[in-house]
């Protein structure tokens, strides 16, 4: 079996944990909008959220808020995990860059359900997020040791990365800071990944560089990082199922 065959039975495997975490997670909520005049359920709910942020309040509203961002976080991640054999077609497009571009947007868009529902469990509902609190919300996940992304070495495409013209370019769409760091620590300088909050970095990194324009299915295929959207995806996958177990 292929390390590509590996990984996408892993994600099979998150697609059915995911299931049942949230499953467990709705039936906590359920019946629905009952957490506005049941006090005893809001207590139990926020004595759960608390394990993630103690500032959490259990007046209607708030946790309203809460349950509504992790329904629509949710909504993301099932989205991701479910999506089999992930392709986007575009007019005269290669099979393989359909594919590639399929792989690319699923992490993407499990990105955008993980900010999402990470934002909530910290109470972190605010523009300007506190300045770990990633980590911390990692941290909190209590997650086994983490098995290392292996640097990229002997491509000499790598050597052709972050030139020049590529960097003006990721200055220009807004490509900069950590995201800028943990892209060259890791394809250009060779360092492995060697933590969950490593792993979120370079998801996030990865995902605003796709984002924002800046890295195409044919470059993913130049760099032969398909693979690592796949391993990715999976460890924010992971990393949310190890989250919803904490408010069940």
């Amino acid at each position: 079996m292929t390390n590509q065959d590996e990984l996408e039975d892993s994600l099979d495997r998150l697609q059915t944990d995911w299931t049942d975490v949230w499953n467990k997670v709705w039936a906590t909520f359920e019946p629905k909008k009952s957490w506005l005049t049941d006090l005893d359920k809001r207590d139990r709910i926020k004595e759960k959220l608390s394990h993630f942020n103690p500032s959490h309040s259990k007046e209607p509203k708030h946790i309203d808020k809460v349950i509504k961002a992790l329904t629509r976080g949710n909504g993301l991640v099932d989205a991701a995990v479910g999506w089999k054999n992930p392709a986007i077609n575009k007019p005269k497009a290669r099979a393989n860059l359909e594919k590639i571009r399929g792989i690319q947007w699923r992490l993407v868009i499990l990105y955008s359900g993980f900010e999402i529902m990470a934002k909530a469990l910290s109470n972190e509902f605010e523009r300007n997020i506190s300045h770990n609190m990633y980590d911390d919300f990692i941290g909190k996940c209590f997650l086994s040791d983490y098995q290392p992304i292996a640097p990229l070495t002997n491509n000499p495409e790598l050597k052709k990365w972050l030139d020049k013209e590529d960097e003006a370019l990721m200055e220009f769409l807004g490509i900069t800071g950590g995201d800028r760091r943990i892209l060259n620590s890791w394809l250009v300088n060779s360092q492995a990944i060697y933590s969950w909050e490593d792993s979120f970095k370079l998801a996030k990194a990865l995902r605003n560089a796709s984002a924002h324009g800046f890295l195409s299915p044919t470059k993913i295929d130049e760099l032969k990082i398909k693979d690592s959207f796949r391993r990715l995806t999976l460890d924010l996958g992971t990393i949310l199922v190890a989250a919803l177990s904490k408010i069940v």
